[in-house]
Parts: C-alpha cells; sequence; structure tokens
C-alpha cells in the first residue's frame, strides 16, 4: 500500500537525518568555537535541524492520513518496522537522479552535501533491495 511506504519512506529519510545531525555536532564538538569550520558547520546543523521539523511535520500529516484511512476503511496498517520497501523501481531511480542533481549543486561539507549524499546511499540500496526481491519474477515472464 502506498501509505505504509510513505510513511516507511519518511521514517528512513528522519533518520538519516538524524544520524547527520549527531555526526556533524559530533564533528563540531571537537573544534574552536571561533574557526570557520565550527561556523560553517552551526548552519548546517541550524539547517538540518530545521529540515527535522519538516519531517516530524509530514509524518504528523502521513499519521493523520492513516487515522483518517483506518476510520474510513477499517484500514489496519503495520508498525513502519514491519512495512518492507516496495515503491515502484521508476519512482527510486527518480528520486535517485534528483539527489544525484542535488550533489552536484550542492558546496561541500554543506548539510545540502550531506543530505543528497546520504539520500543517495539510501537510495542505492532501495534500489537493489526492491531490484533483488523482484529478479524471481523477471526470470518467469
Amino acid at each position: 500500500m502506498e501509505l505504509e511506504a510513505d510513511l516507511r519512506v519518511a521514517s528512513d529519510r528522519m533518520l538519516q537525518t538524524l544520524d547527520q545531525l549527531a555526526a556533524l555536532e559530533n564533528e563540531k564538538r571537537t573544534l574552536k568555537p571561533g574557526s570557520a569550520r565550527f561556523q560553517t558547520l552551526a548552519k548546517e546543523i541550524e539547517r538540518l535541524a530545521s529540515e527535522v521539523f519538516a519531517q516530524t511535520h509530514k509524518q504528523e500529516l502521513l499519521g493523520q492520513r492513516a487515522k483518517a484511512e483506518e476510520r474510513a476503511n477499517g484500514l489496519d496498517l503495520p508498525p513502519i518496522n514491519e512495512v518492507t520497501k516496495t515503491r515502484e523501481l521508476n519512482v527510486i531511480l527518480a528520486e535517485w537522479r534528483d539527489a544525484e542533481r542535488r550533489l552536484s549543486l550542492a558546496a561541500p561539507d554543506t548539510a545540502e552535501h550531506a543530505t543528497a549524499t546520504g539520500d543517495i546511499a539510501r537510495l542505492r540500496v532501495e534500489y537493489h533491495d526492491t531490484y533483488s526481491a523482484s529478479a524471481p519474477d523477471r526470470l518467469d515472464e
């Protein structure tokens, strides 16, 4: 179901952003506060923190949609951990291309660069897993 996949992707993206945030914050802690790198990281951490806020809002909207579906159709969604990644390959590839484009436009050592790099890694794994899961079906055609 699309809503299940949307919830899974939103949750995966949130965890990835939090990991990036932690990595940047840990690096910042090793620097002198007046250094240029410290200042750059502080700005990128602020940007990622605002991205986390946007992601939590998206998850809240998805949760409300799930609740409405439950009421209207008796839908009983499983916990996100039990949802497998089953998005269409063309959707994954489109997001992957977008992440590659964002990476090429982002300056190194920025949150945009870190986010795009993380998205590319996540989408590569998702594409591989989805393709591998559907490969036996392709052989039967």
